[in-house]
């Protein structure tokens, strides 16, 4: 049908594609990319806080998820009540006031993907490390004013000590705050870890939901596109 009225038919044009850009970006958003800003510092200095990354939502719909993947994954969800942030959970309901998880807002984390199914994950303390190694954590001075000496340790996948170049000084482990770990993964799940290892809210914290699902993997993520002086491959 054509109309006559020269305005209405270029409001028309614009209104079809208005319509088409805003289905392509819904496609493209909810099928292809998934974009996630990282709020704190658990990623540093692999990505910094406030940094925005892109990840590919098909390199997890059409392929595996791979170890030492950084992903982007569904984590859990913030209450609409009380505000608080919870892990998903058999409940399916926020721990504190039992409200729907269907009726919160779904948070999603980044990590790097440490175990795969079937591996053995340890994390042990073994050895020491000069507080002046640690740039990220403030480490106090000893009473007598001396520089303490820091427990450090590794990360074990089937009993061979991890390479992880990417952490920016010594893993802490002290049994208390940073804890020892020894886990198996089990089938179509997933162990993840922060790269700033002793500020990151991770796998080690999660207790009884310390794995990552399969069908709770959204995206990998591959590079960083803002700040504009930070931009770069992800890995």
């Amino acid at each position: 049908m054509s109309v006559k009225n020269p305005v209405l038919a270029e409001i028309i044009d614009w209104i079809k594609v208005l319509s088409i850009a805003a289905v392509l970006a819904f496609c493209i958003n909810n099928f292809i990319i998934a974009n996630s800003t990282i709020p704190t510092g658990s990623m540093e200095t692999t990505i910094m806080p406030g940094a925005r990354v892109f990840g590919s939502r098909l390199a997890y719909t059409f392929g595996e998820v791979q170890r030492d993947d950084i992903a982007i994954f569904k984590y859990g969800y913030t209450c609409k009540n009380d505000k608080q942030m919870y892990r998903e959970n058999d409940e399916h309901a926020c721990p504190l006031c039992g409200r729907e998880d269907k009726k919160n807002s779904v948070v999603y984390y980044v990590k790097r993907v440490i175990g795969m199914p079937g591996d053995h994950i340890e994390i042990k303390q073994t050895g020491t490390a000069d507080a002046s190694e640690f740039h990220n954590i403030n480490i106090g001075l000893n009473p007598d004013g001396t520089t303490p000496e820091v427990p450090v340790g590794t990360v074990y996948v089937n009993g061979v000590a991890k390479e992880e170049v990417y952490l920016s000084e010594p893993m802490i482990v002290d049994g208390r705050q940073f804890p020892e770990v020894d886990v198996v993964v089990p089938e179509n799940s997933y162990y993840v870890l922060g790269d700033n290892r002793n500020n990151s809210m991770d796998a080690r914290y999660w207790g009884k939901y310390n794995m990552v699902a399969r069908d709770r993997m959204v995206a990998k993520v591959y590079v960083k596109y803002w700040p504009l002086n930070d931009i770069g491959v992800v890995k």
